[in-house]
């Protein structure tokens, strides 16, 4: 599975920049709002360590890194939601994705126009908050009147109204969905819809800072930085960011935020062939996970060996690791731990 992110913001905040720091693509990024119309979309690969420490030991053909669709979504603005500028458009391209990259602009540069002409990062926040919340409303009225001609022939539909009810009253007061806690049979429900807000969400500092970090589930970065780092070789990044003392570059510590705040996580397989990351959501059992290496897998399943990462490492491979008993044999109802290195036995 791969994890789809897409970028949204305000016009002129650096989406396009950022973009292009993380594809190390050329795509506009001009000094004007609506730049961006049609969705720009780009592969890119996770950069785990961890994968090259494993094939120091294994020497494989191929390392294969687990990776990150991201879309840059244009600007939206007051109104979009409503039609204002290319508004619904814009709206409806976040319908397709896992998890919303809100960048947040801080930077000040006159030369840099914005839409609202002043940098306040808490209303532009409100902004695109308030356009998702009038959306989903929008599509909340639609759905409603719909079922309720349905109830009328299939009782059952009486949940989901009153399910509908409850989102009306979260909406109407500002709040988004994903936010909310709700019983096991409303989640339940609530998976049968795409509604916008129900969508989580990184909010993207755009800072004037070099160092990037997280703060209250958010992130920091330069972008402008982190683009011109992008065009860098692998090892020009490394020295350059060990000049200023920056442990881990800021399109690093995105993607694996990203994919700890959709609850992802990865296993690894490891041969003469390739070493590989797969990507699994936390709490995955080992016979749902070696579907996602083949669905035949999972239907001839018979067991699974299992060394963490760590014992991998420490043991260097697979023989010595059980030769120490640190190797396990697990059944379909393992639960795999991040960084798990596993082989598949099946019929």
């Amino acid at each position: 599975m791969s994890l789809k992110v897409g970028i949204v913001g305000i016009p002129n905040v650096g989406k396009s920049t950022l973009f292009n720091a993380l594809t190390n693509n050329s795509v506009p990024s001009e000094n004007f709002p609506f730049c961006t119309i049609d969705p720009n979309v780009g592969i890119v690969f996770v950069d785990d360590k961890r994968l090259y420490q494993i094939n120091e030991i294994v020497q494989s053909d191929t390392i294969v890194n687990a990776d990150i669709t991201f879309v840059d979504i244009a600007g939206l603005i007051k109104g979009s939601a409503s039609g204002e500028g290319l508004g619904n458009k814009f709206l409806s391209h976040i319908y397709d994705i896992d998890l919303v990259l809100e960048v947040v602009r801080e930077f000040r540069d006159d030369n840099i126009i914005h839409v609202e002409n002043s940098i306040d990062p808490n209303r532009d926040i409100d902004i695109i908050k308030t356009e998702l919340i009038l959306k989903d409303l929008e599509t909340l009225k639609k759905l409603k009147e719909n079922l309720l001609k349905e109830s009328k022939k299939n009782p059952l539909y009486t949940e989901d109204i009153n399910l509908f009810n409850k989102l009306e009253e979260i909406l109407d007061r500002g709040d988004l969905i994903f936010e909310q806690e709700f019983s096991t049979s409303d989640l339940n429900i609530l998976k049968k819809y795409n509604f916008l807000t129900n969508k989580k969400f990184i909010y993207l500092y755009n800072s004037e800072e070099y160092k990037p970090y997280i703060k209250n589930d958010s992130i920091y970065m330069n972008i402008l930085f982190e683009y011109e780092l992008s065009k860098m070789s692998k090892e020009d990044q490394r020295l350059f960011l060990k000049d200023f003392s920056i442990e881990e570059s800021g399109i690093s510590l995105l993607t694996k935020f990203s994919f700890d705040k959709i609850g992802l996580q990865v296993f690894f397989t490891a041969g003469e062939k390739e070493v590989r990351a797969w990507v699994i959501k936390k709490g995955t059992n080992a016979a749902d996970a070696s579907a996602v290496i083949h669905t035949d897998f999972k239907k001839n399943f018979i067991k699974m060996e299992v060394v963490s990462f760590e014992d991998f490492i420490k043991f260097k491979g697979w023989n010595n690791a059980k030769d120490k008993g640190f190797l396990k044999i697990v059944g379909a109802d393992y639960i795999l731990n991040d960084g798990d290195v596993v082989i598949v036995r099946h019929s």
